[in-house]
Parts: structure tokens; sequence; C-alpha cells
């Protein structure tokens, strides 16, 4: 296995990754026969549970306090994470070096990404026998292009998910998730994926509830799929970053161009809206010499985004 910086081995600790550090590394009880991970100074029932987890046989089906990932250092476990996403620090003899390894090893496996919590809350669905009755997939008929969903769960027991439809009202979408959820008032329900939402969905880590709303509200404002939004956020950079629903909002007036059936066609209009027809006109000049095809290429390399709707029209977006 590759050998990682310490910054890097966080990151994937994280993500549930298998990673070596030097002396730290991270285990994860994914395969069927994992690495072994030495007990190092583990107390003995401690030790016991770790062995039972990593050579756990086939007719011994995981619970939810089985291990699913392991952080050691300098030989010894610091911290595991159990497949309901609970974090265990085991007693152990540890070196101060150790523990403050243990510290940043519960801070990093408090904060999973997405695709770990998701690949935790799979395995639930599959050992408790649920099934999602809101489930988006298969992907909508594209007949049905407005589809969106969240994946929701309490904070505190993030792998027990519900795929459920929010709208465009942040109290009342907040409302339902809370009752869904069982989360008490004043507590933001957890969104660990979303459906229909498009690239921001994709590649967006960490989701808030008044965002994906507003995106709801402007989709609907506009008659656009709720993708079409979340492609044209994430080509503003909102994946990365941190805006606020007024900052999106403000955003996509000044951004949104219409829709239009083709480049070539917004270029035609851009073209007028400029005036450049009109001076040709005054001028006495072919509007046939106005090289639109070039101007079109200037426009979406430089001054405009597209993002292609399911019937083959273009929802045009102009760049900052």
């Amino acid at each position: 296995m590759t050998r990682s910086t310490q910054t890097d081995a966080w990151r994937l600790i994280r993500a549930c990754a298998d990673v070596t550090a030097g002396r730290l590394t991270g285990r994860c009880l994914r395969a069927v026969y994992p690495a072994p991970i030495p007990p190092g100074a583990l107390a003995p029932d401690a030790a016991r549970q770790l062995h039972d987890s990593i050579y756990r046989t086939g007719d011994t089906p995981a619970g939810p306090d089985s291990i699913w990932y392991v952080v050691s250092s300098d030989a010894t476990p610091v911290a595991w994470l159990t497949r309901n996403a609970t974090v265990i620090t085991p007693p152990a003899d540890r070196t101060s070096y150790q523990l403050d390894h243990q510290t940043k090893a519960v801070a990093a496996l408090s904060q999973l990404t997405r695709r770990a919590l998701q690949e935790l809350a799979v395995l639930r669905d599959v050992r408790e026998g649920r099934v999602h009755d809101q489930s988006p997939y298969p992907v909508p008929s594209p007949l049905d292009p407005f589809d969106t969903r969240v994946l929701a769960a309490h904070p505190a027991d993030p792998t027990l998910t519900f795929w459920t439809p929010i709208g465009a009202d942040l109290d009342t979408s907040r409302t339902h998730l809370a009752k869904l959820t069982g989360v008490p008032a004043g507590v933001e329900p957890l969104i660990v994926d979303t459906f229909g939402y498009g690239d921001y969905g994709r590649h967006r880590e960490v989701f808030d509830l008044p965002v994906l709303c507003t995106i709801e509200r402007l989709a609907a404002q506009q008659h656009l799929p709720a993708d079409v939004i979340g492609d044209w956020l994430d080509l503003a950079g909102a994946s990365r970053g941190n805006p606020t629903p007024e900052q999106i909002e403000a955003a996509f007036a000044d951004a949104f161009a219409g829709i239009h059936d083709t480049r070539r066609g917004f270029a035609g209009t851009e073209r007028d809206r400029r005036g450049w027809t009109a001076a040709l006109d005054a001028a006495g000049i072919p509007a046939s010499l106005f090289h639109l095809d070039a101007f079109t290429n200037h426009l979406f390399g430089a001054d405009a985004h597209e993002v292609r709707l399911h019937d083959g029209r273009i929802a045009v977006f102009r760049r900052p």
C-alpha cells in the first residue's frame, strides 16, 4: 500500500479507506478476509472484540456494534467505528503520541464523508431488511424530469435513513423531515444524500436543507428541473463554497438568460440585445456579414454556460 502523509491519512480515514501513514494506519473490515490488525496494548476484552470482528465467520452475521473501521497508532488501535457509525475508544495503555492520534481519530470518524455514511446506511438496510418506499432508483422516466429526493437521518443515528421528497417551502420541508427522522425541535435533520439535484447533488459533500429548498423554489418559479439549477450551481462554484439561499437567489437572477433551442439561437438573441443588429442595419451592412458562429464560440468560451435540458434545449447562464 502506498504510504500517505498524515494530512492525507485523516482525509482518507473520514472516508473509511485503508491507509498507511508511517506510525498511523486505518483499516476497514469491508473485505471478507481483511488484513490482520495487531491488538497492541489493548485491554483483553477489547482485543477479543477486535479479533471477533476481524475473523467473523460466514455464519455469524455482523451486528450494529460490529467493528467496521480501525485507526491504529504504533500498532495499537486508538479508535474504531462500529457499523452503526458509533465511535469507540477501546481501553488500552497509550503513550501521549497515541493519545494525540486518538483525539484526531475521534474527530475524523465523527465527520464521515457522505459516501462512507451511505455505505453504512445500505449495510443497515440489508441487515434490518428495510425497503425504501420513496427510493429514487432506478432513475425515473425522462417523462418525469422534476423528480427529486433527499436521504435524511437523525444526526444521532445517521445510518437509519429515509428517502423522501422535499419542497420549496423551508418550514414545511423541515417539519416533514423532523417527523420522518424523529429529530426534536431546533435540530436540523441530517441529509446524507440527494437525488435529482444535478452536479451540485453529485459533487457536494455536505447538504443544507435551506439551499435545497431554494433550488426547489427556483426550479418551480422558472418551470425547470431541479437538476438544471443544480448543474448551474456547480458551475458557479457552490459545490465547493457555502453560499446562502439569499446569495443563490441573487446570483440566479443575474445569471439566468433563459431557455434557448441552441447555442447559436442564444448568440443571435444576444447579438440583437447588444444592439449590433440595429447598428449593422443603420450602417447599411448586411446582417449576413456578422460572423455568428465565431460570436457563439466566444460567448460560450468566456461569457456564458449552458445546461442541457431533457428535451434537448439549453438553459443559458451568464458567467459572473
